[in-house]
């Protein structure tokens, strides 16, 4: 049966190779002969056909389109696939802490966590402690024999996170020989090189077949001051002949010069001044250091931004143009420890192998060890130091400036990469994940298919650049003993000094190039972050044919898997008792269990008939039973349709779920904040409402019942406070998510055109119950809801004294609704001429809607169609491969139409909301020098594509690409 079955496989693989086939239909249509020989499962589905053909759209990637694009990670190809999106990669998680190097896929936008991976069928670890997204980093690219793509239904066959659809990476079982594969990639502009290696054996023998593979990645990361266009810098800057809001002028200009910010310098800045920092403050009364300790006026490189209209310069006042012999002062520059890409360097070892017991059941193992490493490199830490006037740093030139002020105190804003160091968020991950099944045929018309697997996945951080907030501020405040000594202040309530801190080194942050080692000791520190996700899996299903109706076969599939999933986080105790600037983190443990049961069938209701060359119903039903969320079900009706030889409809309708994964439910409080002070129930908030705004009654009525009586205003201390502390932390009242999918599709293969088939499918998802995050927004939610009584008051914890708002909690509810629908266009055909054979395939999705209520409410209604951001109305995706000989040309044209970056834009907003459409284009060459060695040489982005310059795309590497041209050199040697 297994040698039968690897028939089939080779000889779909042979047409995928051909590069011309993209549908399930198009590959049936290439095996002919096979397809009879076995019956064949397809994902989407889990009962074995006797052809491909799926009433579940699906797009097949052969594994030889990575080798023809210089690609060596199937994410980088996912990304190009009309159906999806980046859900995080390098080129997104520069400035990430825990998700650095990371590689998801995003079917349709709506989310890497409701996009299923499998792996030959099965789940695969997560790629992240807690989260379900699997990280495409731990695939090898040298064995993917395909990447199929299902969407619509796939929760009731697969399970949960499904609601998008289904990413199936198949892999290559057996190999007989050696094949060793080396390439790189080299920018025409320095940075961001790519290195790859592999190294694939196996044998096929009597009863024992296996694949054996090691796969080395090391990709370099690049600053995004090695692009040219980005050092032309761009940004947006309010516009000084704006007068209003009804002027018909834009608020907001592009502005085509790199900035600085105005403050936050290596040796230390203040403002001598009260209240808000106006134009004047920037002017006359800012200071810094030089490295002696002299003050000094603060040093704006090319100047302030021209701004002479009083209503917004406090915005424009606050940045500064300057160039490379007039950088001026500012640590953050435009550029300043900005990157593209996150370094990614990663091994990975697979074996797969099948051992035959006689003709009819045979044992099935594979093991996959990764590794992965990826640092984020940031700024240094900056602080808003307050300086007393009695400091014992505070010089006799700094005084007299405070004095005439009237000041008691100021606060120094410093960033300075010398006194400890840059931050650096350094991630290895290490995945584990073997299996062991049993499969086989029960009687003639029954077989079988059971496996057991455990996954793990270590997740080890480390923080280098921190400091301890406490001690450092200890530290600079200090003041002159009696005996004439620096010592840190030890003080009493009032702020009067009572004495020395014990054990605490003094340090002086004004004109500091350096600290001494005793300093370093007591202030500067490093934090880690343990983490642990193990996956343990069973799973069992039976497929076969029920009986027989006069139009076939009538075939079903069951299946029973039980699910169990740990995480585990341990972070350092200065991380989890706070003591870092910035960062915190409590331990987490998690546990979540899953029993699931499905059952398929497929039932032919007619054959050879007028109009009706076949008609198959389908129908799948799968419950779940989830420790934390309880009971659940998924299902799916469908209707393949085969009307005549040239023409198939199929129809889909389904029932998907997503469950929330371990973060959602048990993410303890980690720090983060909030800028500002802004509060829904402060009389002057409540003052600046309209008295026709729809929930204005409801949120004096609120407050008042909240214990604030009218008129509270919170303390001048609370104002001034800065920005609010707050927890990100998970909810496990949360429930599933629901999906509402349909599909409707017609397949086209006219016989007046040989090798032409064309696949059209109209798509909707309507997911109710959405997770989402709410944080400091939920103060407005609670008030302006028709009571207290709702989950976003919940989200917020308010002093029972004062009534002021210590800490907010962004925490994730079922609040959310999205819609989404589109239609996918397929092409493929294949041709004989000039001597050689070509193959093209086109593929594209045009967005019909897309729609997020983050809320429920009807003013919460947002429509992101065509956002930037969000999904462009079509992508599309076109290659065209010419073969001749032993050679081939590949051309693959990847296009994403133009969209804005804000729907609800006005022209009073500003002057660059369009962003054109992008277009870039790909070659490769690949021929054979000799029998066994093959040559590649291609060019990415042969027209050297920049994104769109506008402000708010031109450095864009998650949509557009800042790689640049480059060169794409391989070799595979096959022993």
């Amino acid at each position: 049966m297994l040698k039968k079955l690897n028939l089939v496989t080779a000889s779909i693989q042979t047409a995928l190779v051909a590069g011309a086939l993209s549908s399930s239909v198009a590959v049936a249509n290439e095996q002919t002969e096979a397809k009879s020989v076995e019956r064949i499962q397809v994902t989407g589905s889990r009962i074995k056909r006797v052809n491909l053909t799926s009433p579940t759209p699906v797009t097949v990637i052969g594994g030889v389109e990575l080798e023809n694009q210089g690609i060596t990670n199937v994410n980088d190809l996912l990304a190009e696939m009309p159906q999806a999106t980046v859900g995080l990669s390098p080129e997104n998680t520069t400035s990430y802490i825990y998700a650095s190097g990371l590689n998801t896929t995003d079917l349709r936008g709506l989310g890497s966590e409701r996009t299923l991976v499998l792996v030959n069928g099965r789940r695969f670890v997560p790629g992240s402690v807690g989260d379900t997204a699997v990280d495409l980093n731990n695939i090898p690219t040298s064995i993917i024999e395909r990447v199929e793509i299902a969407t619509g239904g796939a929760a009731a066959v697969y399970g949960a996170d499904a609601v998008a659809g289904v990413v199936n990476i198949i892999t290559k079982k057996s190999f007989d020989g050696l094949e060793i594969d080396v390439s790189t990639v080299k920018p025409e502009q320095s940075g961001g090189e790519e290195y790859f290696f592999s190294i694939t054996g196996g044998q096929e023998l009597d009863k024992l077949s296996f694949i054996t593979s090691l796969n080395y990645t090391k990709n370099e990361s690049y600053a995004k001051m090695d692009r040219d266009f980005f050092k032309r810098g761009m940004r947006s800057i309010s516009n000084p002949a704006n007068t209003g809001g009804s002027d018909g002028v834009p608020a907001d200009i592009q502005f085509n010069h790199p900035t600085a910010l105005g403050y936050y310098s290596e040796r230390g800045d203040f403002f001598a001044w009260t209240g808000t920092k106006t134009r004047e403050a920037f002017e006359n009364n800012h200071y810094t250091f030089d490295a002696d300790g002299t003050m000094r006026p603060f040093d704006y490189g090319l100047g302030l931004i021209d701004d002479p209209n009083p209503l917004i310069s406090e915005r424009a006042a606050g940045r500064y143009t300057f160039d490379e012999a007039n950088p001026g002062d500012a640590v953050f520059r435009h550029g300043y420890k900005d990157y593209f890409r996150t370094p990614l360097e990663r091994v990975i070892g697979t074996l797969y192998g099948t051992y035959e017991l006689n003709d009819e059941h045979a044992l099935t193992f594979d093991a996959t060890y990764s590794k992965t490493e990826a640092t984020t490199e940031s700024s240094p830490a900056f602080f808003s130091h307050t300086i007393r006037r009695d400091s014992a740093f505070v010089n006799d030139a700094m005084g007299k400036v405070m004095d005439d002020a009237g000041l008691d105190s100021v606060t120094l804003y410093q960033a300075n990469e010398h006194l400890w160091g840059d931050r650096e968020y350094n991630q290895e991950r290490e995945v584990f994940r073997s299996s062991i099944g049993a499969e086989g045929i029960i009687n003639d018309d029954w077989g079988y298919s059971t496996y057991f697997q455990f996954g793990r996945i270590e997740q080890d951080t480390l923080w280098t650049g921190e400091v301890y907030k406490n001690n450092l501020a200890y530290a600079i405040d200090s003041v002159v003993d009696s005996s004439g000594q620096v010592v840190c202040a030890l003080r009493d309530a009032d702020g009067n000094v009572t004495g020395a801190r014990e054990g605490c080194v003094p340090f002086n942050p004004m004109g500091a190039t350096g600290t001494t080692q005793a300093q370093l000791d007591y202030i500067s520190t490093t934090a880690t972050r343990f983490a642990r996700h193990d996956q343990a899996v069973f799973g069992a299903t039976v497929d076969g044919v029920l009986f027989e109706l006069p139009a076939g076969y009538v075939s079903a599939a069951f299946t029973a898997e039980h699910r169990r999933e740990v995480a585990k986080i341990r972070p350092s105790e200065n991380m989890e008792k706070g003591l870092i600037k910035g960062n915190s983190s409590l331990p987490m443990d998690g546990e979540i269990e899953v029993k699931e049961f499905s059952a398929e069938i497929s039932v032919p209701l007619l054959m050879d008939e007028f109009l009706a060359t076949d008609l198959t119903l389908e129908g799948a039903y799968r419950y779940m039973d989830y420790s934390v969320t309880g009971g659940d079900d998924a299902w799916k009706l469908a209707l393949n349709w085969g009307v005549t030889d040239e023409l198939r409809i199929r129809l889909n309708r389904s029932k998907s779920v997503r469950a929330p994964n371990l973060g959602d439910l048990y993410t303890p409080n980690s720090k983060t904040f909030s800028s500002g002070r802004a509060d829904v129930c402060r009389a002057d908030s409540i003052a600046e409402l309209s008295s026709d705004y729809k929930y204005r009654d409801n949120i004096i009525n609120n407050c008042q019942t909240a214990g604030l009586a009218a008129g509270w205003m919170p303390s001048d201390e609370w104002l001034s406070g800065g920005s609010l502390p707050g927890y990100v932390q998970g909810n496990t009242d949360l429930d599933n998510e629901v999906s509402n999918d349909y599909t409707v599709g017609v397949i086209y293969t006219p016989e007046f055109v040989d090798g032409l088939d064309l696949t059209v499918d109209y798509w909707s998802f309507e997911i109710d119950g959405a997770i989402e995050y709410f944080g400091r927004n939920s103060v407005k939610l609670c008030y302006e809801a028709s009571s207290l009584d709702n989950p976003f008051c919940g989200n917020f914890v308010r002093n029972k004294e004062t009534g002021e708002i210590e800490n907010y909690y962004a925490r994730p509810i079922n609040a959310a609704q999205i819609t989404k629908k589109g239609m996918d266009f397929e092409s493929a055909y294949k041709f004989d001429a000039l001597n050689g054979e070509f193959a093209l395939k086109l593929t594209a999705t045009y967005l019909i809607e897309d729609n997020q209520n983050s809320t429920g409410r009807a003013e919460d209604f947002r429509n992101y169609m065509g956002e930037t951001d969000d999904a462009p109305r079509w992508k599309g995706r076109f290659s065209a491969l010419y073969s001749h000989d032993d050679s081939a040309y590949v051309v693959t044209v990847n296009y994403r139409h133009s969209t804005v970056d804000d729907n609800e834009w006005t022209p009073e907003d500003n002057n660059f909301n369009d962003v054109s459409s992008y277009t870039t284009v790909d070659f490769m060459y690949k021929t054979y020098l000799l029998e066994a060695l093959q040559l590649r040489v291609g060019v990415n982005n042969v027209f050297d594509r920049e994104p769109p310059r506008t402000p708010e795309t031109y450095d864009n590497g998650e949509f557009f690409d800042v790689k640049g041209r480059r060169l794409s050199l391989g070799m595979k040697y096959n022993f």
